[in-house]
């Protein structure tokens, strides 16, 4: 089992001989049916699926284990295809909610009219063993199965979600049964699973071992299909189950024999093509005619890949362990080329509905851009596809220029004002900032011209609209408005909102410029003349209009110095971190203390290592170390609902704080700067592998007086250290002094 460690500071731990591989996967020893946290989540960027500690099949936690804002509806071990969303009930916020699919991996035992599946008596499993390793993104699951005495069988599950086809799912199930006689495996897609749509088919064929199930979305023409292939013993014969939604399998078994049956699945929307039950079945057959160990196999290939950028801490197993369930859970959620963008649970759950938040730009974005640009392209590309919707968005309101919703599906679409420009408008200086971002790290003028410009202009001539002329004062006002801090609904001139403001126009005029587009002079006046609260204390903004220091939800007007970089006259990045973090509730969401980290790199490096281990010490959870949204069962005093499972968001903060904050990496005009420091926790230093800037990579070693670049592949680069500029080419290692950290 793994041990989740208390919240410490420094000294580390002493280093443990925990063997390698270990490191990479994560494993259950206790059957914990009941217990959502020890259900393993498995994705590819396009399916998402969370298997119950059984290894396969659906289980639902009942109404006292329930999802976060806006379903709070009781927990599920969930399937989900990206893209695939239902109309939502009447709301004033969002129009759309993920769907969630028939479950696939539903292999059952069935002996002496006993039934091995979810929801299996405890009392009868035993030598029980779930793993799920990390770098193959397999699950498997073993256990001894002894409904009666005269009844003992061995069990094994082997399940993926394919990363090399994106449309495949794989189970396989081997049966070892002590004592000769009737065992039957049945293979079901169980409807019970499914969220938010109708049944339009269910057709089960023992001739080909093929079951196929049809749903629609509720409220829309979107189909969705599940098509199971099984490869099964050639004395199993088969028969369609009463319901056509699986075949039952009856099996003559010898003693101690094993027998295998592999369910290959195939899953496609008519969001992948205008026939997706022909795409699903395709998926599956292929798959079937691979074999398990061809497609498992090359299924592993391409996580390996994923796993060549990676963050190495020597001597710490429990970072180590952080890490790379952290990575995984991300890496889980996204896949390069899709059309979608990052939610805030990926794709193991329907918490927060599956919506696009700010989350993906400001939490999951930046640690993708500094490891797989190819990923992170995918949420700024999601806001352009996006850019007609939101043009739309604006126009219904009779503004110029682009409105985003606060959250909604892929549609994109604004219910209502409550929704969209009264609801932390913050989120559009986030857009922009991701787009200017993602064209600072790649210097791709193209792609700016084309796709990242009108965004940010787009979204420029939305603010200039919404915040309206100068007043008397000579300044310009943004009201109502409400950044981050979710304990303050509307505020007038919140800091980080017009902050942002101030970013948005600056990049807004550069952008054009560079793309040969217009100039709007009101960009730059907005910038130079937006109002800012009064200072609350020397050097640090108030929130808001009228702030008195009251406790806040999560990181807000910290912000402004990071991901912004806000300067004014008296201005104290240090102060105003030392001042909020100082009301920050510590039972908010957990994104916090990521930001806490990067900042304090900078400004206050004896606390980086505080706020690097509260990024992830209280939200890990065993056994299988994906992070919760809050330390506790709601994410704040007003939460609606229970804090999300697997919180995405809060893993890939976790991240970002340990790329930007010890490195010091910031994207800026004159290329990548860096100025590292070493966190007291990590002696031994830390190791970035495979950084990516544009399409060059290095990797970077941390060490306490030194840090080293060394160039990987890629052509040269000029990255910009405390001492100035400095090339970094093949061959010829870069090193920059390494800031204590205290």
């Amino acid at each position: 089992m793994i041990v989740v460690l208390g919240v410490v500071a420094a000294p580390p731990p002493v280093a443990t001989a925990t063997p390698a591989d270990e490191l990479w996967s994560a494993t259950s020893e206790s059957f914990a049916p009941g217990d959502f946290h020890a259900a393993p989540y498995l994705g590819n960027g396009r399916i998402g699926t969370v298997l119950p500690p059984s290894g396969g099949g659906y289980h639902d936690y009942g109404d006292a284990v329930r999802t976060s804002f806006p379903l709070q509806q009781s927990r599920y071990t969930g399937t989900y295809l990206a893209g695939f969303y239902a109309q939502a009930e009447p709301s004033p916020q969002y129009t759309q909610v993920i769907a969630a699919l028939p479950a696939w991996s539903g292999l059952t035992v069935e002996i002496g009219g006993h039934r091995y599946d979810a929801d299996v008596d405890p009392a009868t499993v035993h030598e029980y063993r779930q793993t799920l390793d990390y770098r193959t993104a397999t699950v498997t699951t073993r256990a001894d199965w002894t409904p009666e005495p005269r009844y003992r069988l061995r069990l094994r599950y082997d399940t993926f979600v394919s990363r090399d086809r994106p449309d495949l799912a794989v189970q396989k199930l081997t049966v070892t049964p002590d004592n000769p006689g009737e065992v039957a495996v049945v293979d079901r897609i169980d409807g019970a699973a499914a969220r938010r749509v109708v049944p339009v088919t269910a057709t089960a064929d023992p001739s080909t071992g093929r079951t196929v199930a049809g749903v629609r979305a509720h409220g829309t023409v979107d189909t969705a299909f599940v098509v199971s292939s099984v490869d099964s013993p050639p004395q199993a014969v088969g028969t369609a189950l009463p319901g056509a939604d699986g075949i039952r399998y009856v099996l003559p078994a010898t003693g101690n024999d094993s027998y295998t049956f592999t369910a290959y699945t195939g899953i496609s929307s008519t969001d992948y093509g205008p026939d997706p039950l022909a795409a699903a079945t395709a998926a599956a057959e292929s798959g079937r005619a691979q074999g398990f160990e061809a497609a498992h196999s090359a299924h592993a290939a391409q996580w390996d890949r994923l796993w060549e950028p990676t963050l190495e801490i020597p001597g710490r197993t429990d970072y180590t362990r952080w890490i790379r369930a952290a990575l995984y859970s991300v890496l889980a959620g996204v896949r390069a080329g899709e059309r979608w963008s990052v939610q805030p649970a990926g794709l193991s759950s329907d918490d927060y509905g599956g919506m696009t938040f700010w989350d993906a730009e400001t939490w999951i974005f930046p640690t993708l851009l500094a490891l797989y640009p190819d990923l992170a392209r995918t949420v700024v590309d999601f806001r352009a596809a996006a850019l007609p919707a939101a043009r739309a968005n604006a126009r219904g309101y009779g503004l110029p220029g682009a409105l985003y919703p606060w959250n909604d599906g892929p549609a994109q679409r604004c219910a209502s004002p409550i929704g969209c420009g009264l609801t932390e408008e913050h989120l559009h200086n986030e857009i922009a900032l991701a787009q200017w971002q993602y064209y600072l790290a790649t210097g791709d003028r193209d792609w700016l011209r084309t796709r990242g410009t009108p965004v940010i202009t787009a979204i420029a001539d939305y603010l200039t609209a919404r915040i309206g002329p100068k007043l008397p004062d000579g300044a310009y006002h943004f009201a109502p408005a409400a950044g981050s801090d979710e304990y303050v609904a509307f505020s007038i001139d919140n800091a980080l909102t017009n902050g942002g403001v101030r970013n948005t126009m600056d990049i807004a005029a550069r952008a054009a410029g560079l793309s040969g587009l217009p100039v709007d002079p009101r960009w730059a006046d907005i910038g130079a003349h937006m109002a800012m609260p009064p200072d609350i204390a020397p050097g640090v903004p108030a929130e808001y209009l009228g702030y008195t220091g009251a406790p806040i939800k999560q990181a807000d007007t910290v912000l402004l110095s990071y991901p912004f970089t806000y300067a004014a006259p008296g201005y104290s990045p240090a102060a105003t971190m030392r001042y909020y973090f100082d009301r920050t509730d510590p039972d908010g969401p957990n994104m916090s203390n990521s930001v806490g980290a990067i900042l304090s790199a900078r400004y206050d490096p004896c606390r980086t290592q505080y706020y690097l281990d509260r990024s992830v010490q209280p939200y890990a959870r065993e056994p299988y170390e994906f992070q919760a949204e809050a330390r506790g069962d709601r994410s704040g005093a007003n939460a609606q609902g229970q804090s999300a499972w697997i919180f995405v968001t809060g893993a890939a903060g976790f991240l970002q704080g340990l790329l930007y904050g010890p490195l010091g990496l910031r994207w800026t005009d004159s290329g990548a700067a860096v100025d590292p420091m070493l966190p007291g926790g990590f002696p031994d230093g830390l190791t970035i592998r495979e950084l990516a800037i544009g399409a060059t990579r290095m990797t970077v070693h941390i060490g306490p007086a030194t840090t080293t670049l060394t160039l990987t592949s890629g052509g040269p680069i000029t990255l910009q250290t405390p001492g100035g500029p400095a090339e970094l080419v093949a061959g010829q290692p870069l090193s920059v002094p390494t800031r204590a950290a205290c």
